[in-house]
């Protein structure tokens, strides 16, 4: 996973480090020759590579998606970073936000959320969080949780379903490690 390790922490908002992390990773990706035609085709497991992010539950690469889709639009050709804080900025609809709440709630009536998943997720982001020297663990575990409290229902991803669950449950998973971490726990290798 691609976190944006060297600001973290230096903003108020993680949301707009990651959409600039998102752009930056989004205009290297369509800088490439073959840009056009790799975003599109389809592998083996029947998905395009923006699908493939969409089935990612990390926020960073949801917003990589969000940004390679709105670079395919003729409108928002130019500056990805400044489109897709654009598209941000104006907040969901509670409609649509609800929508989403209320089909990921319906699934999770027939099946446990993919704790295992938001485990391996929320590792993730604790090592890439550790790697930064200044930084309290525990209160940036905390900011992620936050951000994706808001994140797992937001209609403006395309995250996938099963994406969404794992992204709801990373919420929990992350106060619970941002907690320990407070209590003076080590968490490395716990998953």
């Amino acid at each position: 996973m691609s976190i944006p390790d060297a600001k973290m922490g230096r903003r108020p908002d993680l949301i707009d480090e990651l959409i600039e992390h998102a752009g930056q990773r989004a205009g290297e990706i369509l800088s490439a020759p073959d840009a056009a035609a790799s975003l599109r085709h389809i592998g083996a497991d029947r998905l395009s590579e923006i699908q493939r992010l969409e089935t990612s539950p990390l926020a960073t690469d949801q917003l990589v998606a969000v940004a390679l889709r709105l670079a395919g639009s003729r409108t928002a050709r130019g500056d990805v970073i400044e489109h897709l804080a654009t598209y941000f900025r104006s907040p969901a609809s509670t409609l649509e936000i609800e929508a989403q709440r209320r089909t990921i709630w319906q699934e999770n009536r027939g099946e446990l959320l993919p704790i295992d998943h938001a485990e391996a997720a929320a590792v993730e982001i604790e090592q890439a969080i550790s790697d930064v020297v200044g930084v309290d663990s525990s209160e940036q575990l905390s900011r992620w949780a936050a951000l994706y409290a808001d994140l797992w229902c937001d209609p403006r991803l395309g995250a996938s379903a099963h994406a969404r669950r794992v992204m709801l449950a990373m919420v929990s998973v992350l106060h619970e490690r941002s907690r320990l971490l407070a209590e003076g726990f080590n968490l490395r290798g716990i998953s």
